[in-house]
């Protein structure tokens, strides 16, 4: 019993998973590939052995390497694939569509358990998978306001892993749901000129460097409050006087109760 359980902690602590290799016809080709559609990059570089950001290694002439005869090399195989996850399938399918020299096995589908997603080939024939990540069909759920039992029943997966991806949304959403009521991630602004209040602590672009913008220097600096809803006074003086220029007055009107709105949803 001692003996047998000093062998599994010696192999467990002297074997590990190295990385997946696949042989490729022509190394600049498949580099190209690799880089323009899933922005890989050479981690290690050992000239006909090319090892990818993500982990996979490319390897050219592998029949001499393995010692199999050429013609014996099978580049199509329906065996195995490649898989591939994102957070943005649609921005995927996008840059896919610039590509219309690469091949699909089918069109963008849409899985029972509700994940979409597409088959390529590579240029050498080997099969690739490109979906949405599991996080994010998830996150389309809470979003529509289902509780974590109705999305994993939905999703087909386990109700504690779901309920673990509850959490990162909640915080996630929590991160971008600035002091004021405002959805950031809704923000043209968003991702271009600014990372939203919480992640710049209010030191936005639209106002003088190193300060904080109004509203969130009140709430966060000056009255130590976690957003506008703990203050009895909203829409207060700040808001009214922080209105975005480009809104008119019925717009601005309508901006400000949303804002409220959430913020007692909150």
């Amino acid at each position: 019993m001692i003996s047998n359980f000093l062998k599994k902690e010696r192999n467990e602590k002297s074997m590990k998973y190295g990385c997946t290799l696949i042989a490729v016809r022509d190394m600049e080709k498949s580099l190209q590939f690799y880089k323009d559609l899933f922005g890989q990059e050479v981690v290690l570089d050992l000239g006909e052995n090319k090892t990818l950001t993500c982990g996979l290694g490319l390897q050219k002439d592998f029949d001499q390497l393995a010692g199999f005869a050429a013609d014996t090399m099978k580049f199509r195989s329906n065996t195995m694939e490649l898989y591939f996850e994102t957070e943005d399938f649609d921005g995927f399918m996008s840059l896919l569509d610039t590509y219309p020299q690469v091949e699909r096995l089918h069109e963008p589908k849409t899985y029972p358990w509700l994940q979409r997603g597409i088959h390529i080939f590579d240029p050498d024939g080997h099969l690739i998978e490109v979906s949405e990540s599991m996080y994010s069909v998830a996150c389309k759920q809470f979003a529509e306001g289902r509780d974590i039992e109705e999305t994993s029943a939905l999703i087909m997966h386990p109700t504690d892993l779901v309920g673990s991806w509850y959490e990162k949304y909640q915080a996630d959403r929590q991160a971008l749901f600035s002091v004021c009521g405002t959805d950031c991630s809704a923000c043209y602004c968003f991702g271009k000129m600014c990372n939203g209040c919480n992640a710049s602590e209010g030191k936005v672009f639209h106002v003088p460097e190193g300060k904080a913008r109004p509203i969130y220097d009140c709430v966060r600096n000056t009255k130590s409050m976690h957003n506008c809803g703990q203050c009895g006074e909203v829409p207060c003086k700040i808001w009214l006087a922080t209105r975005d220029p480009k809104y008119s007055d019925e717009e601005f009107k309508e901006n400000v109760a949303m804002r409220v709105q959430a913020l007692r949803k909150e």
